[in-house]
């Protein structure tokens, strides 16, 4: 009979204390954790809808034809075969490429007619082909009629150097393969290198090499420049007129073409006048999107929504009636401090569990709206009531293991931050742990009651795989179980503290 009349009192508690779990000003914001992902999937099934429906607009073609096109094909072959499509949009694009001419960053320049000079001038107009506004230059070489590099070795002046290691010198010792060190670089406005053959000489050709010879990227390649000669130092000619530019700009013709046959979206794109790609998929992909839904719910909704909404309602329990400087009304009613630990958990369970497992439900019905009502159907003749309940009660139990722990807090810490800290960090690192300690985790028992598993993807970096991956799963009873143990042992602690609770305001911030 005590033990009815005090269920009697912990559910009238419950009761009254329900207004403050479900409209506290200090935790209204849960409600955002538990609506944001069925807003996001309800933006993206609006999209989806939008999209249908200006795709329908179009015209559908039928699917046969569709599947039945091949690399290679003309786009006037593939309009004739499918007809008028949703959308055509056609662009060019560009990309520097060396030219055919040039090999390994080297240009080569006939003079003709041929001149006799005894200095030959190399002028930088454009250094490179972005901004970078160095010239460099691995060798300069001139040539008579035969195989003799006449600049070899010869005196050479030059701007101002980047460096002493880097002078006008290093552009006639006839090699490259020292990479940066081995080359003439110049900064400024007009950069120039020049060469003293020692005499008169005939001068029939100059051999250029740039960046890219010696290792560098292209793009680093003289883009611009002149050569000139003289035969007194005083009176230059140029003979090679701006001919530097070795990068030419590669132009390819792109025309993309959009059909719908009524399921699926073909995004077909041309290069150069043939078929290049073929994309075809569906505008809803069901199996898909019940994946995503499985690992926002595993990834965001367990280990941040719940956990962070269950901090917002427990702890403002009893800490919030602390800080409103109301708890003592409590405290001195004619009701064991059990009973009142009791109705406060039992009220914060149930909004908890209402909003959270009811926020699950209303995301997995808000990502099953728009898709095709035969494969719903479907769904729910087969896993899908069982996958809806798995979800509401992971979601629930989870407000039942961090309830507990929050509501313990709230009596034993002043700051929330502190524990939720440690605990978050705690859910972090439970894979690592061994596994007795591992069966500490709230985190440890929910993911075992997910019904869709959901891994990380491949492109994550391998901690965070692990991070995310579950521990060793239990059954789902063994789940169960073991989250109300650890539930009583936590309310247990919470039973204790508040049983030597002495209520101080002074002390409360």
């Amino acid at each position: 009979m005590h033990n009815l009349d005090r269920a009697r009192q912990a559910w009238t508690i419950a009761r009254i204390e329900l207004r403050r779990a479900f409209v506290s000003r200090r935790a209204f914001w849960v409600y955002g954790l538990a609506l944001l992902p069925s807003l996001i999937f309800l933006g993206g099934s609006l999209q989806a809808r939008l999209r249908e429906s200006r795709l329908s607009a179009g015209g559908l073609t039928p699917a046969p034809l569709v599947d039945g096109l091949r690399e290679g094909q003309a786009p006037a072959e593939v309009l004739e075969r499918l007809g008028r499509p949703v959308y055509d949009r056609q662009w060019v694009t560009s990309r520097r490429v060396r030219d055919a001419s040039e090999r390994d960053g080297v240009t080569r320049h006939p003079i003709q007619p041929a001149v006799e000079a005894r200095y030959v001038r190399l002028n930088i107009l454009q250094p490179a082909y972005g901004s970078d506004r160095t010239a460099r230059i691995y060798e300069f070489e001139v040539y008579g009629d035969g195989p003799e590099n006449l600049a070899l070795g010869r005196p050479a002046t030059s701007s101002p150097p980047c460096s002493a290691g880097e002078g006008p010198e290093k552009a006639f010792n006839g090699s490259v393969a020292g990479g940066p060190t081995d080359r003439w670089c110049s900064r400024g406005g007009r950069p120039y290198l020049q060469v003293d053959l020692g005499a008169a000489r005939e001068v029939r050709r100059v051999v250029i090499r740039h960046a890219g010879a010696g290792g560098e990227p292209e793009e680093l390649n003289t883009r611009l420049f002149s050569v000139q000669t003289s035969a007194d130092n005083r009176l230059f000619t140029t003979v090679v007129e701006g001919t530097g530019a070795r990068l030419v700009d590669e132009i390819t013709a792109h025309r993309a073409l959009t059909y719908f046959d009524g399921r699926r979206e073909a995004r077909l794109e041309f290069a150069d006048g043939a078929l290049a790609s073929t994309d075809i998929r569906p505008l809803r992909d069901f199996e898909g999107d019940r994946t995503i839904f499985a690992g926002v719910f595993q990834y965001f909704y367990l280990r941040l929504a719940v956990f962070f909404g269950c901090l917002g309602i427990f702890m403002n329990l009893f800490r919030g009636e602390m800080l409103d400087r109301t708890l003592h009304c409590w405290l001195l009613a004619p009701a064991r401090r059990g009973v009142l630990l009791a109705g406060k958990y039992g009220a914060g369970l149930i909004a908890s569990t209402v909003i959270f497992a009811g926020g699950a439900l209303l995301c997995l019905l808000v990502l099953l709206w728009t898709h095709d009502p035969a494969e719903v159907e479907a769904y729910w003749r087969g896993s899908g009531m069982a996958h809806a309940f798995w979800y509401a009660l992971a979601a629930a139990l989870g407000c039942v293991g961090y309830g507990s722990v929050f509501l313990a807090a709230g009596l034993l810490v002043r700051n929330p931050i502190l524990p939720a800290a440690v605990l978050l960090g705690w859910e972090a690192i439970h894979p690592f742990l061994p596994r007795v300690l591992q069966k500490l985790s709230v985190l440890h028992y929910l993911q075992s009651l997910c019904p869709v598993p959901a891994p990380p993807g491949r492109d994550l970096p391998a901690l965070l795989q692990l991070l995310l991956a579950p521990a060793e799963p239990a059954s789902r009873a063994g789940s169960i179980l073991g989250l109300l143990l650890l539930t009583a042992l936590v309310l247990g602690i919470a039973r204790r503290a508040i049983g030597r609770l002495e209520i101080s305001y002074g002390t409360e911030s």
